[in-house]
C-alpha cells in the first residue's frame, strides 16, 4: 500500500520552494565563492610572509610590505562581501546588478564611518556588517521601487537603463538611513557587552578547562558570524598569554610549567589549521565528499590551512552562516581541548611554554611551543584526526544535501544537475535585458528613418470567383519602395513596425487608403470590395476600433478585413467584440491563413467569421492524393458551415484545375495576376468581364 502524504507536508521539503531565509543565505554562500580567488591572493600573501619569518630571511622591510599588503586586502573584504551577496540577492529580486553592489559598496562605506568613533569596535564589527547589510537592503530597495511615490520616472523615453537608475534614488536615500540606524544599534549593543563579568571568571591557571571551553566556544561563534574572534575576544586573551609567561618562567628557571591553558596551547593544539580547527574539515572533504566543488576548495585551503590560514573555508565553502557546519564548528576545537588539555595535565607531552608565530607551520609549531617534545608533535597529527572524524558525518550530510540538486531520470539514463540559484543566474538580467531593448529600439529607430525616406503605397490582387470568372474582390496590400522604384517586402518592414509599436498606425493608414481608392473607384462608376488586414493590437485597441467603425459605417459593405488566427490569441472576449462591431458597420471577417493555426476548427466554433482563406501550403500539397483529401476537408467544413472560401496562393494550370472543382470558390494568386496598382486592377477587373465566363479558366495577365 502506498504512503499518503499531504502536499501541505511534501511542500515543507520541496527544494524549489525554499523560503526567503534560505535564498538569502545560498546567495551569501555563492557571493562569498565568487571571491575565492581574492581570498587566495590575500592568503598566499600571508604564508610567504610567515615563512620567510619562520627561516629567519633578513628581508623585514619586504616581509613588512608583504602583511601590509594582506591587511589592505583584508580591509577590503567587507565591502567585496557586500558587493558580491548583493548582486546575488539582486537577481533573486530582479534588480539591476551593477547599481545594486555600487549602492551597497557605498552601504559599507557610510556603516564605517558610523564605527569610526570606537576604532576597535570598527574593525571587528564591520566584516560583519558587510556580510549582512545586503540580506535586509536589497530587499528593501526592492520593495521601495515598487512603490509610486518612490518612483521619479514612468515612461522608458530615455531608456530604461536611465530609468532603473533615477528609480533607485529615493529607494537608494531611504535605506542609507536604515543602514545608519542598524549599524548604531551594532555598535550600541557592542558598547554595552559585560566584558568585566567575563573576566571575572576566566582564570586560564584555575580553571583550564571552563577558560577552554569559553574561549573555543566564542571564537567559533564569532567567526560563525563573520566576526574576526580574536580581535573580538581580545580582553580575554591577555590572561591566556600571561598565563604562557609564567609556564617560560619557569622554564627558565628549571621549575615545572603548570598552566596547560595558554595562548600557545590554543593555536597548536585546539585551532589546528585556524579557528574551529578546519585542517580536519579540508581532510573530511578529501576523504567523503564526492562534490566536486567542496573538493576542489578543500584542495586549495591545505597548503594555507597547514599555516593556521583559513579564509578560503570560512569564505569560500563557505562556514561563515552555514548552519550545517556550525554544530562541528564549535564541537571540533571543543574536542581538541580537552583531549590536548588531558594529555598535558597527565604529562604525556610538555607544557607549551614558547609562542610560536600563529602562522607557523603545523608539527613545527607544536613541537616549537613545547621545547622540542616530539610527543607534541604526534599530539597535534592525532587531534588533526579527531577534528577530521568529528566533521566527517557533518561532510556526508552536507555531500548529501548537495546531491539534492541533482535531479536524475531513470527513464532517460540522465541527470540534470542546474541547481536552483544557478537558474536564477541563468534567468533574465535587468541589465543585459535593458541594454538589449536598447540596442533594438536604436536599431528599430534606424530603420525607422530609413523607412520615413521612402515612400508606401498600396497594391491591389484580384481574386476571381470559381464560377463566373469575374473579379469579386481584391486585397489592399502595403508596399515599401525607394526613390529608384525598387520595392521592399512586406516581410521585412512589417516587422520593424511591429517592434516599434506601430502596427496600429499601419492597419489605420491601410484602412484609409483603401476607403480612399474605393470612393475614387465609385466616382469612376467602379465597384469592388477591398479586404484590409488587421491585426490583433489594432483589434483590441478600443480606440483604434471606434476609429475603424466610424470610418466604415459610412460606406457599408465596401471595405472587408482578414485577421489572422494568431488574433484570436490575444484577448478573445475583446476580438469577439470587435468582430461583432464590425459585422454591425456592414464589413465581412475572413480568417486569414487558415489551417495553419494549433486550433483553426475551435475558431469557427468561437467566432463569427464569415470567410475562410485557405493558406497556400495547403495548394502546394494538391500534387499528391493525401494534399487533394486534405483540401477538400477544408473547403468541405467551410460548405457545411454556410462559409466563403478563398484560396490563395494558386500559381499553376494543374492547381486551378483541382481548386475550381469546389463551386464557388473564390482563387486568388499569380495564375490571374500578382498585385498590382489601383488603376491596373481596375483594367483587369474590366478586362475579365469584358472576356465573359468563356475565360473563367484563362489567366490574364495585368499590365
Amino acid at each position: 500500500m502506498k504512503s499518503k502524504i499531504s502536499k501541505p507536508l511534501l511542500s515543507l521539503f520541496n527544494p524549489y520552494k525554499l523560503d526567503a531565509v534560505t535564498r538569502s543565505l545560498r546567495a551569501m554562500r555563492d557571493g562569498m565563492l565568487w571571491l575565492v580567488p581574492c581570498l587566495i591572493v590575500s592568503s598566499i600573501l600571508g604564508f610567504i610572509a610567515s615563512m620567510l619569518e619562520f627561516l629567519g630571511v633578513d628581508m623585514p622591510g619586504f616581509i613588512n610590505e608583504l602583511n601590509l599588503l594582506r591587511l589592505s586586502l583584508t580591509a577590503l573584504y567587507p565591502y567585496l562581501f557586500s558587493a558580491s551577496i548583493s548582486m546575488m540577492l539582486a537577481i533573486q529580486w530582479r534588480l539591476p546588478r551593477p547599481p545594486i553592489a555600487v549602492l551597497c559598496i557605498s552601504y559599507v562605506a557610510v556603516a564605517e564611518k558610523v564605527l569610526a568613533c570606537e576604532p576597535q569596535t570598527s574593525s571587528i564589527l564591520l566584516t560583519f556588517v558587510g556580510l549582512t547589510l545586503p540580506l535586509y537592503a536589497v530587499p528593501l530597495i526592492s520593495k521601495l521601487k515598487k512603490m509610486s511615490w518612490a518612483r521619479l520616472v514612468e515612461d522608458e523615453v530615455a531608456g530604461k537603463l536611465v530609468k532603473d537608475a533615477m528609480n533607485l534614488i529615493i529607494p537608494g536615500v531611504i535605506v542609507t538611513g536604515v543602514v545608519v540606524l542598524v549599524t548604531k544599534a551594532l555598535a550600541l549593543a557592542n558598547l554595552h557587552l559585560d566584558v568585566e563579568l567575563l573576566m571575572q571568571n576566566f582564570d586560564p591557571s584555575a580553571e583550564p578547562y571552563s577558560v577552554g571551553a569559553i574561549f573555543a566556544s566564542l571564537n567559533s561563534l564569532l567567526w560563525f558570524l563573520g566576526i574576526h574572534g580574536y580581535y573580538a575576544l581580545t580582553p580575554l586573551v591577555q590572561p591566556l598569554i600571561d598565563s604562557l609567561d609564567v609556564n617560560r618562567a619557569l622554564y627558565l628557571s628549571n621549575g615545572i610549567p603548570e598552566n596547560i591553558m595558554n595562548l600557545s596551547t590554543l593555536s597548536s593544539f585546539v585551532f589546528i589549521g585556524g579557528s574551529g580547527a578546519t585542517l580536519g574539515l579540508a581532510i573530511a572533504i578529501l576523504a567523503f565528499s564526492r562534490d566536486k566543488v567542496f573538493r576542489v576548495i578543500a584542495l586549495a585551503s591545505i597548503p594555507l590551512g597547514l599555516f593556521n590560514i583559513n579564509e578560503i573555508l570560512m569564505f569560500g565553502l563557505p562556514i561563515i552562516f552555514n548552519l550545517r557546519l556550525l554544530l562541528p564548528f564549535v564541537i571540533a576545537p571543543m574536542a581538541n581541548m580537552l583531549v590536548a588539555l588531558a594529555v598535558l595535565k597527565v604529562g604525556l607531552v610538555a607544557v607549551p611554554v614558547v609562542m610560536a608565530p600563529i602562522t607557523s607551520p603545523l608539527i613545527l609549531n607544536a613541537f616549537i611551543s613545547t621545547g622540542g617534545d616530539y610527543g607534541a608533535v604526534i599530539l597535534q597529527v592525532a587531534l588533526v584526526g579527531l577534528s577530521t572524524l568529528v566533521y566527517w558525518p557533518f561532510v556526508r550530510m552536507l555531500d548529501s544535501h548537495a546531491k539534492t540538486r541533482d535531479l536524475y531520470i531513470p527513464s532517460l539514463d540522465t541527470t540534470f544537475t542546474r541547481r536552483e540559484e544557478e537558474a536564477y543566474v541563468l534567468a533574465v538580467d535587468p541589465v543585459t535585458e535593458s541594454l538589449s531593448k536598447v540596442r533594438e529600439f536604436e536599431g528599430v529607430q534606424k530603420q525607422l528613418e530609413d523607412f520615413a525616406t521612402r515612400e508606401f503605397y498600396l497594391e491591389y490582387q484580384p481574386q476571381v470567383s470559381s464560377t463566373t470568372g469575374q473579379v469579386v474582390g481584391a486585397e489592399a496590400l502595403i508596399r515599401l519602395r525607394d526613390s529608384m522604384g525598387n520595392v521592399t517586402s512586406p516581410v521585412t518592414f512589417l516587422s520593424v513596425f511591429e517592434k516599434a509599436n506601430l502596427m496600429t498606425d499601419i492597419d489605420l493608414w491601410v484602412l484609409k487608403q483603401a476607403l480612399c481608392q474605393s470612393k475614387k473607384w465609385r466616382e469612376q462608376g467602379f465597384e469592388m470590395p477591398i479586404c484590409v488586414n488587421i491585426s490583433s493590437h489594432t483589434l483590441t485597441n478600443r480606440a483604434a476600433m471606434e476609429e475603424i467603425v466610424t470610418l466604415i459605417s459610412a460606406t457599408p459593405r465596401c471595405i472587408h478585413f482578414e485577421i489572422t488566427e494568431d488574433t484570436f490569441i490575444e484577448k478573445e472576449w475583446m476580438v469577439e467584440k470587435s468582430i461583432e462591431r464590425l459585422h454591425s458597420a456592414g464589413s465581412m471577417v475572413n480568417i486569414d491563413d487558415f489551417g495553419t493555426g494549433y486550433s483553426s476548427l475551435s475558431y469557427l466554433n468561437r467566432f463569427d467569421v464569415d470567410v475562410i482563406k485557405i493558406d497556400r501550403s495547403f495548394v502546394l500539397a494538391l500534387d499528391t492524393e493525401r494534399g487533394k483529401q486534405v483540401f477538400y476537408s477544408l473547403t468541405g467544413i467551410a460548405n457545411q458551415l454556410g462559409l466563403m472560401v478563398v484560396v490563395e496562393g494558386v500559381e499553376t494550370q494543374e492547381q486551378y484545375d483541382i481548386v475550381a472543382k469546389e463551386e464557388g470558390t473564390i482563387i486568388q494568386g499569380w495564375y490571374f495576376s500578382r498585385s498590382v496598382s489601383a488603376s491596373e486592377f481596375k483594367n483587369y477587373s474590366l478586362q475579365r468581364v469584358a472576356l465573359g465566363n468563356c475565360a473563367g479558366n484563362m489567366p490574364v495577365t495585368a499590365a
